[in-house]
């Protein structure tokens, strides 16, 4: 029994004829009949009685149209789900992405993500950089997120394994407990160097902050903080920051988290920009459904950053 015999089988029954579901089916009628006569054969037993009012289904034919109907109708739900998960539309997708990244950016492109295709379900994942790193490199994730400070050297690093783009760029802003308000906007470097400076680690994959002030502190001797202390992501900075323990360097997407107790300003040195970048492996093609979802993480930077308080 196959989907073209249960096909023939109900073309009968809704038609009520041999002559006339051959017709629809543009068929010859014994050559129909044989179709069914097989399955009949194949079942042993018997589908349809013939009479002069033409065919009936018996009770294993009554069973069996409903089957038949079942099927048709996964058949034609299968073929619309393959087409929209061969367009974008439709699927599954996994992001690992940086959370500074994330603070600002990703509930819009979520939202995006949604109106352009409801039926793809994504799945977000929130890593350092070396997990983002390894989920990509081994497929578990087919699009990643990395923050550095120079794309340059991960590009020429990594360039032959992952394709790379940038969706954008944040500046850097110093983050300030209560006692250091009065600091005027943007603050020097100097103004800060008596501060203890909480940074956060180094990764072997990529240049971020800690690298980026090694060469200012390097022009500057000045302005270099008599004490560096690691913490294990920005994010766990921020409480620190706010209970009076030290300062930090973040994005400017730290803003919208509204963290009470610390004020954001500008730095006065030119700093380099933090750029986000998206990357998904060069020896795979990306699926139907994180296409749709690069596409939309390359125009996060599109349209205007909502205004953050400084």
């Amino acid at each position: 029994m196959d989907s073209r015999q249960l096909h023939h089988f109900r073309s009968v029954v809704d038609h009520g004829s041999f002559t006339q579901a051959a017709e629809a089916l543009q068929l010859t009628q014994p050559s129909l009949s044989l179709t069914v006569r097989k399955l009949e054969k194949d079942l042993n037993v018997k589908l349809l009685s013939r009479g002069r009012g033409g065919v009936r289904t018996t009770e294993a034919g009554d069973y069996l149209y409903g089957v038949a109907t079942s099927i048709d109708s996964l058949l034609t739900t299968a073929t619309t789900r393959l087409a929209e998960i061969a367009s974008g539309s439709a699927g599954s997708v996994t992001l690992c992405s940086a959370p500074e990244f994330n603070w600002l950016y990703m509930p819009e492109i979520l939202c995006r993500m949604r109106q352009r295709a409801p039926e793809v379900s994504v799945s977000l994942k929130d890593l350092e950089p070396t997990g983002t790193m390894r989920e990509v490199l081994d497929g578990s994730a087919e699009l990643g997120i990395l923050l550095t400070t120079n794309p340059q050297r991960f590009h020429q690093d990594y360039g032959a394994q992952l394709t790379i783009d940038c969706a954008a760029e944040m500046e850097v802003r110093a983050a300030l407990p209560e006692r250091l308000k009065g600091l005027p906007d943007p603050v020097r470097l100097t103004d800060l160097s008596a501060e203890t400076w909480l940074l956060p680690p180094r990764w072997p994959e990529l240049s971020g902050l800690p690298e980026a002030m090694d060469q200012v502190w390097a022009k500057s001797a000045l302005s270099k903080p008599v004490t560096v202390q690691e913490v294990p992501t920005l994010q766990t900075g921020l409480p620190l920051v706010a209970g009076d323990y030290g300062i930090s360097l973040l994005p400017h997407t730290a803003q919208t988290l509204g963290q009470r107790g610390i004020h954001f300003r500008r730095i006065a040195e030119a700093l380099p920009t933090v750029q986000a970048l998206v990357i998904h492996r060069a020896d795979h093609a990306l699926s139907p459904a994180a296409r749709t979802l690069n596409d939309v993480l390359l125009n996060a930077n599109a349209e205007p950053t909502p205004a953050v308080a400084r």
